[in-house]
């Protein structure tokens, strides 16, 4: 309890910290042994005391649509596609593709694979489906209603069973998104990463992430399946992941074990003699009555001004990588953290609720835990680097980053006394850090107890506390996913007015893929991505003053 309180202290009043003092106190005088002895007991029956509870808390309650709120997207490098302009028309289309023969003997080979696919692309263009897929862009709840009306129809049944207990879904997208979607103006431009024609890498993640709505390839997703490997006609490939049965990074290096294994294959002439039906091939039915026709409307506007409201920014700091940070002695990722701080706290005047995966595989059953990167000694840190270098010297107003004022403040700080808070958080960042991952975090105990105590009808003051709200705001939330390929992964901010914010450390670069919402007037990507790459030369800047301190 007080390692939750010290968490605390940087983000809430000291009234607030204060109150929760209390509330903390009143637990532990009071139902908190009960409850933490009926954890123990539970621990004790099963494998995994917080699995079941935290999957519900993390996912399965959560009732927002999965593209963008929950579903990671991931671009890999384009893929050289020779182009047909005589091609069909797939979006929506869905087909079962059999990996055994019809008696189930023998799996398929690559060749007969990749021959069924190849007879989808070249199969009639006057063939239409409905774009059932959509469907699954809803809110879970309203989605739950429109599969009960798809499984009044027996058709529906199978081709919902069929698509429910398949590997995976190859998305062949044949619309490629518009320009629109490129990388907006007013943030720093960095390298320049991937690009296909006129579409930037922005461009791409927008189509891993949700398909660009339904005038382009959403319809040809189906957001609920574990994996959605994704190419383009363009050569545009990726990822969608639905996040509930595993981290992201599981799927990353599962993907970049099937692209090296694939370096491997000689398909030959694959595709100038292919016979124009295929018996491992089924085309899946639907049928759609009225009041599907209704929520196929209405998850297309949804899904729309969500994909509208996306605000993406990619960006790959060409200044150095982690190659510099090591050879300061700091950790990679704890750097990076400190960096998302410093700028935080640059826009907005002080830090927030912050979310970094801290992964827990390494015991059974486990998923991950909460590195709350929001320090105190962090917060110390930045209030001292972002005072300005003269005395004197006029400050922006940081409490809108957006439309910025002046103050005068003073910069009361060497750049000794600036390196000894920055060893201070990065040794408290890097101790959190070890915490969550041998399984000693704060925030699956304390989900623990709240659940529990729930289950014995105990007093949920401390759960109702305002601290505990803002405590699991976050405005904040991050995830370092390492790479051997280069490709870049995002996901959509986890709170209305907030940052997603996916990196990935290079040996010479950092590579961020930074969202926010349009819709929330006191966020934006690029002004993120701009004073992010101002924190990282200032940190940068810092760390060569050593020597001369």
């Amino acid at each position: 309890m007080q390692r939750y309180l010290d968490t605390l202290k940087p983000i809430v009043t000291e009234r607030q910290l204060e109150n929760t003092r209390q509330l903390v106190q009143a637990f532990m005088e009071g139902p908190g042994p009960v409850v933490q002895d009926a954890l123990l007991q539970r621990r004790s029956r099963m494998d995994n005391w917080a699995y079941d509870w935290w999957l519900d808390d993390m996912y399965l309650s959560q009732p927002l649509c999965l593209p963008v709120n929950v579903n990671p997207g991931m671009l890999f490098p384009p893929q050289n596609i020779k182009s047909n302009n005589d091609i069909a028309l797939l979006a929506a289309r869905f087909y079962a593709l059999h990996l055994k023969t019809k008696d189930r003997s023998e799996v398929l080979t690559e060749e007969e694979i990749a021959s069924s696919v190849m007879s989808i692309l070249n199969s009639p263009a006057t063939i239409t489906t409905p774009p059932v897929g959509i469907l699954t862009t809803q809110r879970r709840d309203i989605w739950a209603e429109s599969r009960d009306l798809l499984r009044q129809d027996a058709q529906n049944v199978k081709s919902l069973e069929l698509i429910e207990n398949c590997l995976m879904i190859l998305c062949l997208d044949m619309s490629p998104m518009s320009q629109q979607f490129n990388r907006r103006s007013g943030g720093p431009e960095g390298l320049a990463g991937h690009r296909i024609g006129v579409r930037d890498e922005t461009n791409i993640c927008h189509q891993m992430l949700h398909g660009g709505g339904s005038a382009f390839n959403s319809n040809n997703r189906w957001f609920d399946k574990t994996i959605q490997i994704i190419i383009g006609s363009d050569g545009a490939f990726g990822i969608c992941c639905e996040h509930s049965p595993a981290e992201g990074i599981a799927v990353v290096q599962l993907t970049e074990q099937i692209l090296e294994s694939c370096k491997d294959l000689s398909l030959g002439k694959l595709g100038e003699d292919i016979s124009e039906s295929s018996d491992h091939l089924e085309q899946l039915q639907w049928t759609i009555q009225p009041a599907l026709k209704k929520h196929i409307r209405e998850a297309s506007q949804s899904l729309n001004n969500l994909v509208e409201d996306l605000d993406l920014y990619i960006y790959r700091f060409a200044g150095y990588g982690k190659n510099f940070i090591k050879k300061c002695a700091v950790s990679p990722d704890a750097y990076v953290q400190l960096a998302l701080q410093l700028t935080y706290h640059k826009m907005y005047g002080r830090l927030t609720a912050t979310y970094e995966s801290a992964s827990t595989r390494r015991f059974r059953l486990g998923r991950v835990d909460c590195i709350r990167s929001a320090s105190w000694q962090a917060a110390e840190w930045t209030r001292a680097l972002n005072q300005p270098a003269d005395h004197n010297q006029l400050n922006q107003q940081v409490s809108d980053p957006l439309q910025p004022g002046k103050r005068v403040t003073f910069n009361l700080f060497s750049e000794k006394e600036k390196l000894a808070l920055f060893d201070a958080a990065v040794k408290k960042q890097t101790e959190i850090m070890v915490e969550n991952i041998l399984g000693d975090g704060i925030d699956i105990h304390l989900l623990g107890l709240r659940e529990q105590s729930k289950l014995l009808d105990q007093p949920m003051d401390l759960f109702k506390d305002e601290s505990y709200r803002i405590a699991n705001h976050f405005a904040l939330s991050t995830r370092q996913v390492p790479t051997t390929s280069n490709c870049i992964m995002g996901y959509g901010p986890v709170v209305p007015d907030g940052y997603g914010c996916c990196y990935n450390p290079w040996p010479d670069s950092n590579n961020f893929c930074i969202s926010a919402f349009h819709s929330s007037e006191s966020t934006k990507s690029s002004l993120f991505a701009q004073n992010l790459e101002g924190s990282l030369l200032a940190m940068q800047d810092l760390l060569q003053s050593r020597g001369a301190t």
